[in-house]
């Protein structure tokens, strides 16, 4: 159960009450005051005593499967939800292909079939575990993904990603990928990619920091901070800061800054890399038409139409050779 606003406590029926109601309130963005105001008037232990404009915003923010709950807690409560979204004590209405359980225990969504769609509700530690297929609606957190093939979607959020395949649109949230695969689209927003992980970002998904795995960026997706790992970045995918890693670039992608450590990148096509300076351990093998603006490190010209633009204390080679195959990268 989430934990009250203060220090008083409530009767085991009004708790029952605030165990739904609290996440609703968290999920929905109503505020602390509301939080407060709900949570003392469940302290008189009496349902009829929590005012109506707070039953209102609460019954407004519950889905179905929650309403549902609460209608069993009191009388009073049924009486409101009935009167109030008669819809949630439909079994008709729990059984259209629109509509989302909520999860509340682990053993509930470890025992859940395959293909079940849901939100995390009330839960803030479930993780899943189990190999089948799984939709995951926001707004709520899952604390981890273990296994099976999940698909986030709206504005839902995945704290950790260690295995399994996630595929993630709209605006959902994964805060670390340590294993595992994610393919992110639309609007997703990936924290950390580390360890063992693969990840295809596209559409405008954004990568805050790359440390390890393997990353492919590609149309619009921006990755922040690449510290290592392998990532390669096309279309026009952009990268803010390298300090480290493995980078191909391929048709209009760039790298803002590279400031230094072990760094390797090969840039073909059209794409255009600024190497600043203090990073002497950075090498650049530059094909095509790349444009290498550099202040230190080495740059290596691969092919005559490439542009290197030298600024400071950096080592230039030209060893024209034909564009490696694929099969030939890292």
């Amino acid at each position: 159960m989430t934990e009250p606003v203060d220090g008083e406590s409530v009767s085991e029926q009004a708790a029952a009450v605030w165990a739904i109601v609290a996440p609703a309130l968290q999920a929905g963005g109503g505020g602390h005051d509301l939080m407060i105001r709900s949570y003392r008037a469940l302290q008189t232990g009496a349902m009829e005593e929590l005012p109506d404009d707070v039953w209102h915003t609460i019954l407004a923010w519950l889905p179905l499967e929650d309403l549902a709950r609460l209608a069993q807690v009191d009388k009073h409560v049924r009486a409101l939800v009935e009167r109030r979204v008669p819809q949630a004590l439909d079994p008709a209405a729990h059984e259209a292909p629109d509509f989302v359980r909520t999860i509340y225990t682990q053993a509930e969504l470890d025992a859940a079939p395959d293909g079940v769609v849901f939100a995390p509700g009330a839960g803030r530690d479930l993780t899943l575990r189990h190999n089948g297929t799984a939709v995951l609606h926001g707004p709520g957190t899952l604390t981890a993904i273990d296994d099976g093939w999940v698909y986030p979607v709206d504005d839902a959020r995945i704290l950790t990603v260690t295995g399994g395949h996630v595929m993630a649109s709209g605006q959902a949230v994964i805060d670390a990928v340590t294993g595992g695969e994610v393919d992110a689209g639309d609007d997703v927003r990936i924290g950390t990619v580390t360890a063992d992980a693969q990840v295809d970002a596209f559409g405008r998904a954004t990568i805050g920091t790359v440390t390890g795995g393997r990353v492919n960026a590609h149309t619009d997706a921006r990755i922040g901070h690449v510290a290592g790992g392998s990532v390669e970045a096309s279309l026009r995918a952009a990268i803010g800061t390298v300090t480290g890693g493995n980078i191909t670039l391929r048709n209009y992608a760039t790298i803002d800054s590279v400031t230094g450590g072990d760094t390797r990148i090969r840039a073909y096509e059209n794409t255009q890399v600024t190497v600043h300076a203090c990073a002497d351990q950075v090498h650049v093998d530059a094909y095509d038409c790349a444009t290498i603006t550099a202040d230190s490190g080495t740059v290596t010209v691969r092919s005559p139409g490439v542009t290197v633009n030298v600024n400071g204390n950096v080592v230039v080679n030209h060893q024209h050779e034909p564009v490696p195959d694929n099969d030939d990268l890292w």
